[in-house]
């Protein structure tokens, strides 16, 4: 009986190690795989060699999830490339190799995000400036999820500046004072799958020549007047700025703030005889069918047309002359003399407050008889605690009696 029992028991157990099989490993999937080039309309990729396997079928998808189509050639060497795709879509692609004479579905790789880059970006251009940045816009390329933003130097150095997810960006940390250091900017579109980022061909802007900054503050104007002072017609210089379209000057009653007149790209003007004014200037770029402006420069002031000027009286050693009187605030005036017209004026007196002196000397030398001299006569207008002079002045040519 026991030896029944115990025949029982061996035979209950060879027959359940025969229903409930040994536990087996997965198998294991392609692994490694990456994207390794892109263009417009492809994709290359590579993954880990698979063991045993002899080729490989690569299928490509637009979505994850989605039906896939086979690539028609079959690699055997772990990279491949695929065509015929568009521009700036993000493809999934899955590897499966091919082992003992039959496809192992099971190995397939996980799908895998590829993309294409985007095509060139369109209608880039300068929108605006400042003195120390460019902004640049551009349409957008369809597809891409940024864009990469470089100095081109020369056709061996081509800087990476920065990137944006904008259709604009603003190149910084320029300046004014200098030209340009570089000879285009270049705009590339990418899209990106999160590993791996397609960059497309670039656009450009125009030659650095035409890209422009806020044009730098100028000195402050110079001032002249036909004639010196008879007449009130004057006209206006400027310093010739970089990145400068065109100018403006702005002109005002010393002591007032209100302009009485602006002059765009224009040097001249006419204004009241023996009034004291202050003129301004800036300049522009013209930046994206705009004028982009600059800082003012600071005030130079000027009396145009002090009316006479003349002699009164003059003797062997003296001549006495004679001036309307400036108007617009507190006025004095300084007082020169010379044998030579414009040059070597010696001060005679500073600061006089009349409208009337009798002239003595030159520098440090009496006038000389029967000696042509030249008698300047200079304004001045208080500004706040300073007085400021006119860069227009006066002047009269005598000489003196036997």
């Amino acid at each position: 009986m026991m030896k029944k029992v115990i025949s029982i028991v061996i035979a209950l157990t060879i027959m359940m190690s025969i229903a409930i099989p040994v536990s087996v490993s997965a198998v294991t999937k392609v692994a490694g795989v990456k994207q390794i080039g892109h263009s417009t309309t492809s994709v290359e990729i590579s993954w880990n060699r698979y063991n045993g396997a002899d080729k490989y079928k690569i299928e490509y998808s637009d979505t994850a999830t989605g039906s896939y189509t086979e690539d028609t050639s079959y690699n055997t060497d772990g990279t491949e490339s695929i065509y015929n795709l568009f521009a700036g879509v993000t493809y999934y692609v899955r590897v499966t190799p091919h082992v003992g004479g039959s496809w192992l579905t099971a190995a397939a790789s996980e799908p895998f995000a590829v993309v294409t880059a985007p095509n060139s970006v369109s209608d880039l251009k300068q929108t605006n400036a400042t003195a120390s940045s460019i902004t640049l816009s551009w349409s957008k390329s369809d597809g891409a999820t940024s864009y990469n933003i470089y100095k081109h130097y020369s056709s061996d150095n081509i800087q990476k500046i920065g990137s944006t997810k904008s259709n604009s960006y603003t190149v910084k940390g320029l300046s004014n004072k200098k030209s340009l250091d570089f000879s285009y900017i270049y705009v590339y579109p990418v899209r990106s799958s999160g590993t791996y980022d397609a960059q497309g061909s670039y656009a450009s802007t125009s030659w650095y020549y035409n890209l422009r900054l806020a044009p730098p503050k100028g000195a402050a104007p110079k001032i002249g007047a036909y004639y010196y002072s008879s007449s009130n017609n004057v006209y206006f210089s400027r310093p010739d700025v970089k990145f400068q379209d065109g100018y403006q000057f702005k002109i005002y009653k010393t002591n007032s703030k209100k302009a009485v007149k602006t002059l765009t790209n224009e040097t001249s003007c006419t204004l009241s005889k023996n009034q004291f004014y202050k003129v301004k200037t800036r300049s522009y770029a013209q930046v994206g069918g705009k004028k982009v402006w600059g800082k003012w420069s600071k005030f130079s002031y000027f009396v145009p047309g002090l009316k006479t000027i003349g002699v009164t009286s003059k003797s062997q050693h003296s001549v006495r002359i004679h001036w309307s009187k400036a108007k617009g605030g507190k006025i004095k005036y300084d007082i020169y003399v010379t044998k030579s017209y414009s040059k070597d004026l010696r001060k005679f007196k500073k600061n006089y407050k009349k409208t009337s002196i009798k002239v003595t000397k030159c520098g440090k030398r009496r006038l000389e008889r029967n000696t042509y001299y030249y008698f300047y006569v200079k304004p001045k207008i208080k500004v706040g605690k300073k007085f400021k002079a006119s860069q227009v002045y006066n002047y009269v040519t005598t000489y003196t009696a036997y």
